[in-house]
C-alpha cells in the first residue's frame, strides 16, 4: 500500500535576529535534541558548506509512536533557505524559509512527505487527523525550545491551545 501524502506547514517566530538564528541552527556544536523536546536522538554529520550534511533522527510523537528518518541537506541559500530530503518512516522533502520579522526571525517550514511504515499507511485512513495534530504539537514545542535558547525570558504561550 502506498503511503498517505501529507503537506504540513508551520511558521516559527523567534525573538532573535535572523543572523543569530541562522548562526545557531548551522553551528556544528549545537545539538538539536538539547532544545527540541520530541527529538529523542540525532546523529549529525556536517559538511563544510552544509550541502550534503546528514542528520539521522528519532522523534517521539505525542501519540506515543516513534518516527525514524534521515534528513539530507540538499540546498542552502545562507540566511534564507534550506531544503532537506527526508528518507525513512517518512519520504519526501522539507523547505525552511528564513525571513526577518521585525527585530526577530520568521521560519516558514513546509513538509511534503508520505508515510512508508505499513501500519501508518493502513491506519492513516482513520488516524491522519491525529498524525497532523501530533506534527503541530512537535513543531510548536520545537519553536518554543528554540525561542528559550535564543531569547530566554521572552517565551510566551502561543495561542491555539497547543501546550507542551
Amino acid at each position: 500500500m502506498r503511503g498517505r501524502r501529507y503537506e504540513l506547514a508551520s511558521t516559527w517566530r523567534v525573538a532573535a535576529p535572523l543572523d543569530r538564528t541562522w548562526a545557531f541552527l548551522t553551528d556544528p556544536g549545537q545539538r538539536w535534541d538539547d532544545w527540541w523536546p520530541n527529538l529523542e536522538s540525532i546523529d549529525v554529520r556536517r559538511t563544510t558548506d552544509l550541502v550534503g550534511s546528514v542528520a539521522a533522527c528519532r522523534w517521539r510523537s505525542p501519540g506515543g509512536y516513534a518516527l525514524t528518518f534521515t534528513l539530507v541537506l540538499a540546498e542552502v541559500d545562507p540566511g534564507r533557505l534550506v531544503v532537506l530530503d527526508v528518507d525513512g518512516d517518512l519520504l519526501g522533502q522539507s523547505a525552511v524559509r528564513f525571513t526577518h520579522d521585525g527585530d526577530g526571525s520568521r521560519l516558514d517550514i513546509d513538509l511534503r512527505v508520505r508515510t512508508t511504515r505499513a501500519w501508518m499507511n493502513v491506519a492513516g485512513v482513520v488516524l491522519h487527523p491525529l498524525f497532523r495534530f501530533g506534527h503541530r504539537v512537535v513543531m510548536r514545542r520545537g519553536e518554543r525550545g528554540l525561542s528559550r535558547v535564543l531569547a530566554p525570558g521572552l517565551d510566551e504561550p502561543t495561542p491555539g491551545g497547543l501546550a507542551p
